[in-house]
């Protein structure tokens, strides 16, 4: 299996974002300002050369003052791409980016039904349970 992964190609992650979470998971709210923003680091990640998933990551906007503080998100793979260990492959490689942007911790807010995905990548939840649209989160924080 040959693993390949590109940065700042948003139209192969928008593809994928609109298959997963809107055509699969019903998401309305898909898209938004941080997409755009320079700052984030839009991954993608192509398997013998097919497009399979995506992932995004940024400072938090949310807390400027703690320079090192970054965001992850929006991490998805094709559902004929799923069981492969992709996921696993794109959470690895966007902190390695982000690590080399200045990050040095890391927080994203995990669908619940996904949260022992990212336990097992060394993420421990905090905060409450909140709905993002339909579909419950929690926040969860790593150091890097």
């Amino acid at each position: 299996m040959d693993l390949r992964f590109e940065q700042g190609r948003f139209q192969d992650a928008r593809f994928v974002r609109e298959r997963v979470f809107m055509d699969e998971q019903g998401f309305k709210d898909e898209f938004d300002d941080l997409d755009s923003d320079p700052a984030t680091i839009h991954v993608t990640l192509y398997r013998d050369g097919k497009l399979a998933g995506c992932a995004r990551t940024f400072p938090d906007p949310d807390h400027p003052d703690e320079a090192g503080r970054w965001v992850f998100g929006r991490l998805a793979v094709l559902r004929e791409m799923r069981k492969e260990g992709l996921g696993a492959a794109l959470l690895a490689e966007s902190e390695r980016l982000a690590r080399a942007s200045g990050a040095t911790e890391m927080h994203l807010h995990a669908q619940c039904s996904v949260t022992s995905f990212y336990e097992r990548a060394g993420y421990v939840p905090y905060g409450p349970i909140e709905l993002d649209e339909h579909v419950e989160h929690i926040w969860m924080k790593k150091p890097l």
